[in-house]
């Protein structure tokens, strides 16, 4: 979600309106989940998927007319048969529901979005919420704040019963979805942080770690104690630290849920020392590279220094899930694939 946001975010600080397409309901096997966007520019490009195919080019269709009236937005339902599909090669159907809009580029949409991606930056807890019409699915003017904590920020006002409202079922939701309350139809999108990836270590599985967990929107802090590897030439999407030593390398930094922490240092001295700070934290994910022999090895002695059986056995050693990986490149995946479970599964 946050790519989309920022395409969004960018057009709109230049002066370019976009129409921004939600997914706020599906049905069946339909290829994407509620809350996810896609952003039309105006030369119709877009950023973004709502699942591709006949669905998109409908809409690409529909945004045109967004454009050309510069204002607006509605809710259109589409069917997925197997006859639309026959000819792409997929086997889809059901149903979904689409929020179209057109979000001209406005200090109050440029606010709003800036404060979205502020939130998705920090791990803030908070949600974006959307009031939706009540009389008319076909053209009216949409109405949107973000709420975090008490604070509230958009040009939709909001009374603090309401707020207390959507609030309290906001906590309960695992993902974007309509809430209806007296005060009126919402769509609410929690802030989807997608977690904080620390790696040690910033040797070739280091590099190869970083990509594809960017890819699948992990934020990236790397740190190593030699700026020979640890640099922005090999890491440009991460956060990247020389550190002196490996001693309180996490005090700099909140360890919390949201961040998931990979041991991968050149030495087993080291991943030993760091492993031994990690598991003091409240990390949702520890991960250690090597063998069976090395865990054994640092097991033992982090044994003999109070660390609990029950703690060790919450850390992912060796790393990555069994799939016999054997290049940098493939280990890579095996690690993002369980750090992606772990994600979901913490949700």
């Amino acid at each position: 979600m946050r790519k989309n946001i920022e395409e969004l975010h960018n057009s709109l600080k230049q002066g370019k309106p976009v129409v921004m397409v939600t997914i706020l309901s599906k049905q069946g096997s339909a290829p994407r989940s509620a809350g996810t966007k896609m952003v039309v520019h105006e030369n119709g490009q877009i950023t973004g998927t709502i699942g591709g195919g006949w669905v998109e080019a409908q809409v690409q269709k529909l945004a045109k007319e967004f454009f050309e009236k510069g204002k607006g937005a509605s809710i259109r339902e589409f069917t997925l048969d197997s006859k639309i599909y026959a000819d792409m090669d997929m086997v889809c159907g059901g149903n979904v529901t689409l929020l179209l809009e057109y979000l001209p580029a406005t200090e109050d949409n440029i606010g709003l979005f800036s404060k979205l991606l502020e939130m998705l930056g920090q791990n803030r807890d908070g949600f974006m919420v959307s009031r939706l019409s009540r009389e008319s699915r076909e053209d009216f003017e949409m109405q949107r704040c973000i709420i975090s904590g008490k604070e509230q920020t958009g040009p939709l006002q909001l009374s603090g019963e309401t707020i207390a409202h959507l609030s309290e079922q906001a906590a309960l939701m695992r993902s974007p979805g309509l809430i209806n309350i007296d005060e009126g139809t919402f769509f609410v999108e929690p802030a989807q942080f997608n977690g904080t990836l620390y790696i040690l270590g910033a040797g070739h599985l280091g590099v190869e770690t970083a990509r594809l967990a960017h890819g699948t929107g992990f934020k990236i802090v790397v740190m190593d104690d030699r700026d020979q590897f640890a640099n922005k030439e090999r890491f440009p999407m991460a956060d990247v630290h020389v550190v002196d030593t490996f001693e309180n390398c996490f005090d700099r930094f909140s360890i919390g849920h949201g961040s998931y922490i990979v041991i991968m240092t050149r030495g087993h001295l080291y991943d030993r020392l760091i492993l031994e700070q990690a598991l003091k934290t409240d990390a949702t994910y520890i991960g250690m590279i090597g063998s069976k022999s090395k865990k054994k090895v640092i097991y033992d002695y982090l044994l003999t220094q109070g660390v609990t059986q029950e703690r060790l056995d919450q850390v992912h050693a060796p790393i990555g899930l069994s799939i016999g990986a054997q290049t940098p490149a493939e280990i890579a995946v095996s690690i993002v694939a369980e750090l992606i479970q772990a994600r979901y599964l913490s949700v």
